[in-house]
């Protein structure tokens, strides 16, 4: 058996892309076991549907114009004063 640290690191490998059969089966079976792991995993799930959710949700915002000449002003200054040191 794998210890918790490895588990930790598997779980999140596993939001990423997909292990093997064999490592999720035995993912599975330690996060039934230990309850620590398990709400590790527990809370790394529900924080990357959190962001999910805010990344969507942020698609559908934009900025006024004047918020974004502003922005683009500020870009224009900051390249100038770099380009003079």
């Amino acid at each position: 058996m794998r210890q918790c640290k490895q588990i930790i690191d598997l779980v999140s490998q596993q939001m990423e892309s997909k292990l093997p059969w064999s490592i999720r089966m035995e993912v599975k079976i330690h996060l039934l076991m230990c309850k620590n792991c398990h709400r590790y995993a527990k809370q790394l799930s529900f924080m990357q549907s959190e962001l999910n959710q805010l990344e969507k949700n942020l698609s559908s915002v934009s900025l006024a114009t004047p918020a974004k000449k502003r922005i683009k002003q500020s870009f224009k200054l900051a390249i100038n004063e770099s380009s003079n040191d």
